[in-house]
């Protein structure tokens, strides 16, 4: 079968030297940051800017476009990371298949928000206008993705920092013109990413009409859908977690969870960006047991400094900034720094070894850690809360990721076993 011909830009990309992997792990950890800023700029300044039902509304808008974007980035970003040459010869057509799970995604949530208009439900227009721009913001969130597994992360720094600047701008203005609503603030955050979006095409080209289409998923399904059916699993035990611990303990119990996790978001960012760097880097170089293991370390030791300087952190922190931050919820959170310290040490225990299996494209054994660790860490949760409230809940948190550790070192020890020594990637 005959190559797509390669454009000038995917020429000079490949060109382009591609730094050294530490420095392609921290311009991951700062993308990491400004996505994650960018998501709290808009939570933090709606919440101040509208009522509690209108913030609300946009929460729900929130857990719409983390659905979607979660299930594409399982679906392909997951995927092309660990599939770097097509990342580099045929980004468009990654891109294309997300372009049209992109489009029917907004259909649905267009078609919705259409329907609720003329029900007169006020969630509508906000409902409809992130259907219409719900598209370029997925092809936004796998562009930063291709740039990763192109080992060209500065492309994804340009991505969300764009749609950090444009969003601040577009705030500031609707603040400064008094035109505050859930529909204009919902414009201001889904448009600025829209916008940031053109960035894709400027890079790697406009889309041909062959290109918008899910056959590069189609190729790719036998590994996708366990990426899907693990993430899926993760991210439902969360929110089936949550729900659980409302009904067998208390709100309050919950609040302490969500605090807590709330509380390690900055390290578990950084844990992210360190991973995905390594399973980017472990599917380009192809390394044997040995190369794979230094690659784990490497990824697990940065881990565990961020953790141990987050324990530090939390330990100094002064109550005036603990209740600026999380206000009534910091009483709560305040005797459970330990806890909360050690679950995050427990989850840098782990990092590099997912990275390793998936860079091995060893996607079945990570679906079942993923199933068998969120269903295991879901009850250890739920039970240390019906036992001992809010503080049982917080420390069966840092019990269920020991389990879950267990459950990713196990497979990770049973594919190192099963690898012939020195052996590359199977």
């Amino acid at each position: 079968m005959t190559e797509p011909a390669r454009s000038e830009t995917d020429d000079a990309a490949a060109a382009t030297p591609r730094g050294t992997a530490g420095g392609r792990a921290t311009l991951v950890t700062i993308d990491q940051g400004l996505s994650s800023i960018t998501n709290l700029l808009a939570v933090l300044w709606v919440a101040h800017a509208v009522s509690a039902v209108d913030f609300g509304s946009f929460a729900l808008l929130i857990l719409v476009y983390t659905f979607v974007v979660g299930a594409v980035h399982a679906l392909i970003s997951m995927r092309v990371v660990v599939a770097p040459e097509d990342a580099d010869d045929r980004p468009r057509e990654v891109l294309g298949s997300a372009l049209v799970l992109g489009l029917g995604s907004g259909l649905v949530c267009a078609v919705v928000g259409a329907l609720q208009m003329l029900a007169g439900w006020s969630i509508g227009p906000a409902i409809l206008v992130l259907g219409l721009t719900l598209p370029a913001m997925t092809v936004h969130d796998v562009g930063r993705w291709v740039a990763i597994a192109r080992s060209k992360p500065v492309g994804a720094v340009v991505l969300d920092g764009t749609w950090l600047a444009v969003l601040a701008a577009s705030l500031l203005a609707l603040e400064l013109s008094d035109q505050a609503g859930l529909v204009t603030l919902t414009l201001a955050w889904t448009c600025s990413g829209a916008l940031a979006a053109l960035w894709v095409p400027i890079t790697y080209g406009m889309f041909r009409p062959k290109e918008i289409s899910l056959g590069w998923l189609r190729k790719h399904w036998e590994g996708s859908w366990r990426l899907l059916v693990g993430n899926v699993t993760a991210s439902g035990s969360a929110l089936v977690g949550g729900v659980l611990i409302a009904f067998v303990s208390s709100p309050l119990a919950v609040a302490a969870v969500r605090g807590s996790i709330l509380l390690g978001r900055p390290t578990t960012a950084v844990q992210m960006a360190v991973a995905s760097s390594a399973a980017a880097d472990i599917a380009r170089d192809q390394p044997d047991n040995r190369g794979l293991l230094r690659y784990q370390r490497r990824t697990m030791t940065v881990a565990a400094v961020v953790a141990l300087v987050n324990l530090v952190v939390l330990s100094v922190v002064p109550d005036s900034v603990g209740r600026a931050v999380l206000g009534n919820v910091w009483p709560v959170l305040d005797p459970l720094i330990l806890p909360i310290s050690l679950w995050l040490i427990a989850a840098a225990s782990q990092s590099g070894v997912a990275s390793a299996l998936v860079g091995r494209h060893e996607f079945h054994i990570a679906m079942i850690v993923q199933i068998i660790g969120g269903v295991l860490s879901v009850g250890s949760v739920v039970v240390g809360a019906i036992v001992g409230g809010p503080e049982g809940a917080v420390w069966a948190l840092f019990v269920g990721q020991v389990i879950t550790s267990g459950c990713w070192w196990t497979g990770f020890l049973w594919h190192l076993r099963r690898t012939p020594a020195g052996a590359e990637a199977g």
